[in-house]
């Protein structure tokens, strides 16, 4: 089967990062896969693909209008026409319908969050199949997007790695090392974090030298959030150093890794630091309801987050030993639950089902080629 992968953009962002693992592994299971991108934005996730030797190629250079991008992949598709429209992320999505419904291409369609757009909605039923990127997501497109049951599948896109470095526990007596990864979007809730840390710092000054929050990411609201530092005066706590494609070791110098995220689906991140075996502070959305457990693998912010976090940090300071088993299971949950056997799996049943309920269409457009 010929698929084209269209996503939105390459810039830096989980889905856009699960690429690599998502393509490969189709081609495993004998699929041609060619990834194609609207637009590249900060290309932070093309790095990715790179390493990975794969190619993508890109249907504008800058940012430009739908009925532009949706002529670029018209043309894209009268060069090189395939049996399935595969698309990640909303406007990826819009224009995979659109050439599909134009051309008779059959769409299949990723869907990563908990929330829609409206576009996402309306135009939800030119997707033959629609995918969740985890349980919850499944979960929302059945009951918030009213799609039909036997039109969604699941495909957790974070495949567990039991060859990634560990973090070393913390000892309680050094600087406690808070980390997070992440676009700089409000989505992420980042600017609250460092107000709820402000907050900490203001009620325990005297830990000021003993705690330092990194988030490692890029995004429009980095001026934002250095000047929400520069506000609170905590320049030598917490540090914005940009985009990285070490996360692995970036992780693995953390002793807690956060995540205040308004919404999520899979979340790749926190999953990459529970492999990591850090426990993970988190607010309750997305796939993040189910792998952060309180008490077994970190601390969930419920409520008014700026008090959740103070009594999170302070539970912390009490009970640094505690870090270590949170930890550690953290890392088990994530090696049971997301073997590279079950994540080959899912891809396996999606293209079988894809291949059974569109067969007469594959079948034409083969022979009609």
């Amino acid at each position: 089967m010929k698929i084209h992968y269209l996503v939105t953009s390459l810039e830096t962002g989980g889905a856009e990062f699960a690429i690599p693992d998502i393509v490969q592994t189709l081609e495993k299971l004998g699929h041609q896969v060619s990834i194609i991108a609207c637009e590249p934005r900060d290309l932070g996730a093309a790095v990715r693909l790179t390493e990975a030797g794969l190619t993508y190629r890109l249907l504008a250079k800058r940012r430009r209008s739908l009925p532009i991008i949706l002529g670029s992949y018209l043309a894209t598709i009268f060069l090189d026409r395939p049996d399935v429209i595969w698309t990640s992320l909303s406007w990826g999505t819009v224009i995979g319908q659109l050439a599909g419904r134009i051309l008779n291409i059959p769409v299949v369609s990723f869907k990563h969050s908990a929330s829609v757009r409206f576009h996402t909605y309306w135009l939800r039923k030119m997707s033959r199949l629609w995918i969740g990127d985890s349980q919850t997501v499944v979960r929302f497109l059945r009951d918030e997007m009213h799609i039909p049951a036997q039109q969604i599948m699941p495909w957790p896109f974070f495949c567990s790695n039991p060859q990634a470095p560990q973090a070393n526990p913390w000892d309680g007596q050094s600087v406690l090392q808070l980390g997070s990864v992440g676009r700089l979007h409000e989505v992420k809730n980042y600017a609250l974090l460092i107000d709820a840390l402000a907050a900490f710092l203001n009620k325990h000054p005297q830990l000021a030298s003993h705690i330092r929050l990194t988030i490692l990411g890029d995004g429009p609201e980095r001026e934002a959030l250095q000047a929400k530092i520069e506000q609170h005066d905590l320049q030598e706590v917490v540090s914005l150093p940009g985009f990285s494609g070490e996360v692995e070791c970036f992780l693995a110098g953390l002793h807690v890794y956060v995540q205040t995220s308004r919404y999520e689906g899979m979340c790749i991140a926190a999953h990459e630091a529970m492999n990591a075996a850090l426990p993970v502070i988190a607010t309750p959305v997305g796939e993040l309801r189910e792998a952060v457990l309180e008490g077994q693998t970190g601390f969930i912010l419920e409520g008014d987050l700026t008090a959740a976090f103070i009594d999170v940090l302070e539970r912390i300071f009490a009970q640094p030993a505690a870090l270590r088993q949170y930890g550690q299971q953290a890392r088990q949950y994530v090696l049971n639950r997301f073997s590279r056997e079950l994540y080959t799996q899912a891809a396996a049943s999606i293209t079988a089902n894809i291949t059974a309920s569109l067969g007469d269409k594959l079948h034409y457009q083969t022979s009609t080629k």
